[in-house]
C-alpha cells in the first residue's frame, strides 16, 4: 500500500460520515436491504466478523464495518442470480453457460463500485478497498461445471488486496460465505479452525495476499479471532427435541 493510500484510509477515519453510513435509515443501505435481503443479511454477519478482528489488531472497527456492509451493493443490480438471496428452486444459472453465469456474477464488482462512486457521501478510498475482496481468486463452482482446464477464464478481473483491510475483509468474506454454505447444506458442526486454516492457505497459495505487508503475529491474530466469531456465531445448539425424548 503507498503513503498515499495509507493517509487516504487515516482521512476516512476521521470523517464523520462513517457512522452515518451504517445507520440502518441510510438510504443506500435501505435499498440494499430490501432488494437482496440474503445478501444483506450475509454483509451483516461479515461487519461482526471484521469488528472482532478489527479490535485484535487495533484496526478502526467502524472504518471496517462500512467496508463489510456495503462490499456487495452491486448486487441489487441482479439479485436473484446470487445463491443468498434466490427462493427455493429459483436458480437462474441452470439454464445459463457457466461462463455466462461467471460474467454475471463477477460484474457484482463493478457494480459496487458505480452505485458507490454514485452516492455522494460515500468516500472514495473506500470504494477502492471494497472492490478488492475477490482478488483474482477462481470463481470455483462455475469453473468445474464448465468442465474447462483453464482457471483463468473464470477468474475475477479486480485488483488483488493491497492493504490489511482489504486483506481482512477478503479473508472473512470467504469464511463467512463458506461456514454459512456447510451449515445450510446439513453437514452438521463445523470446524472453525479447519475452515480458517484451509481458506488462508488457499489464498496465500493462489497469491492472493501477495501484496499486503502483514506480520506473522498479525496473521495469528487474525485467526484466533475468526475462531471466537465463528465459535460465537455458530457454537452447538441443544437439541431440545432429543433432550425431551431423553428426558421420558
Amino acid at each position: 500500500m503507498t503513503k498515499e493510500e495509507s493517509s487516504q484510509i487515516e482521512e476516512a477515519k476521521d470523517n464523520g460520515l462513517l457512522k452515518e453510513l451504517l445507520d440502518s435509515s441510510y438510504p443506500l443501505l435501505q435499498k440494499f436491504r430490501d432488494l437482496c435481503p440474503g445478501s444483506f443479511k450475509h454483509s451483516q454477519a461479515l461487519a461482526g466478523m471484521v469488528e472482532g478482528v478489527s479490535i485484535s489488531l487495533d484496526i478502526d472497527a467502524t472504518f471496517m464495518k462500512v467496508l463489510a456492509l456495503y462490499h456487495d451493493v452491486g448486487k441489487m443490480l441482479n439479485p436473484t442470480y446470487f445463491t443468498e438471496n434466490q427462493l427455493e428452486g429459483e436458480d437462474p444459472h441452470e439454464k445459463l453457460e457457466p461462463f455466462i453465469s461467471y460474467q454475471i456474477i463477477s460484474r457484482h464488482i463493478s457494480d459496487t463500485a458505480m452505485i458507490l462512486l454514485n452516492d455522494d457521501n460515500f468516500p472514495r478510498d473506500l470504494i477502492k478497498i471494497t472492490c478488492q475482496h475477490h482478488g483474482t481468486s477462481v470463481m470455483r463452482y462455475f469453473f468445474d461445471k464448465s468442465g474447462s482446464d483453464v482457471d483463468e477464464y473464470f477468474r475475477y478481473k479486480a485488483d488483488k488486496p493491497r492493504c490489511v483491510q482489504s486483506a481482512i475483509l477478503m479473508i472473512c468474506d470467504c469464511i463467512e460465505a463458506r461456514s454459512r454454505s456447510e451449515i445450510q447444506s446439513g453437514k452438521g458442526q463445523i470446524n472453525p479452525k479447519e475452515i480458517i486454516e484451509d481458506t488462508i492457505n488457499y489464498l496465500l497459495s493462489d497469491g492472493q495476499l501477495d501484496e499486503v505487508y502483514m506480520k506473522l503475529g498479525d496473521l495469528k491474530k487474525i485467526k484466533d479471532a475468526l475462531a471466537k466469531e465463528l465459535q460465537g456465531i455458530y457454537q452447538k445448539r441443544v437439541d431440545y427435541k432429543k433432550a425431551e425424548e431423553a428426558s421420558t
